[in-house]
């Protein structure tokens, strides 16, 4: 496991974080130097991408003075504090922080495409369309309302913990809809993602019944 700091805030990185944007970024059929050249490039936009979305909930979690982690692991990651109370407010403003600045490096992404100097060289192309792919697809999906994603969390800042069963419906429903949609273009991985997030919400509806 990786251990650093930035801006004050420890971050971890988990080995299965690695074997996953491997996974996703081709590693089972790169064989030529090129293709594992470029699965490299592939797993540092990855890990460039989501390390951005982590910081910006965890610099919104400082701003409201408290003490947060980041911990990047094989679905992505996620910002957390060991004490202290957000509001509703804050809590919309720490999780709509992610996928915000995310979305923000996927349009500088998009603009450096155009410069003449990354237009020329194949390798910084690669990595910097990876890039922008990546920062936009993850800022985008994790805007579903789904939870435990972003748009859930939302979702629930807004609505409240009294109305949870109506979220859990939300994630259901959503999650199926957007396992239907994506698989075409995404194939299993994300199928798998998906539904584990339906099958959770639905495990909690049965409890909250019981």
């Amino acid at each position: 496991m990786i251990h650093f700091s930035l801006f004050g805030i420890p971050i971890r990185v988990q080995p299965f974080f690695w074997i996953t944007m491997a996974l996703i970024g081709g590693a089972i059929g790169a064989s030529s130097p090129q293709e594992i050249l470029r699965l490299g490039l592939f797993i540092i936009a990855g890990f460039i991408s989501i390390l951005v979305h982590e910081l910006g909930h965890a610099l919104t979690i400082k701003a409201f003075k408290l003490r947060p982690s980041i911990t990047l692991e094989a679905f992505g990651g996620y910002a957390s504090y060991p004490s202290g109370i957000l509001t509703r407010p804050q809590s919309f403003l720490v999780t709509a922080a992610g996928p915000a600045i995310q979305l923000i490096l996927a349009a500088i992404a998009y603009a450096a495409l155009h410069l003449p100097a990354v237009a020329a060289n194949s390798n910084l192309k690669y990595f910097t369309a990876k890039l922008f792919v990546i920062s936009a697809f993850w800022a985008l999906l994790n805007l579903l309302p789904i939870l435990p994603l972003d748009g859930g969390r939302l979702v629930e800042a807004v609505l409240g913990p009294k109305r949870i069963k109506i979220i859990l419906w939300i994630t259901i429903v959503t999650s199926i809809l957007a396992a239907a949609l994506l698989f075409p273009y995404t194939g299993p991985f994300f199928l798998i993602f998906l539904g584990f997030f339906a099958y959770q919400a639905f495990q909690e509806l049965k409890n909250r019944r019981g």
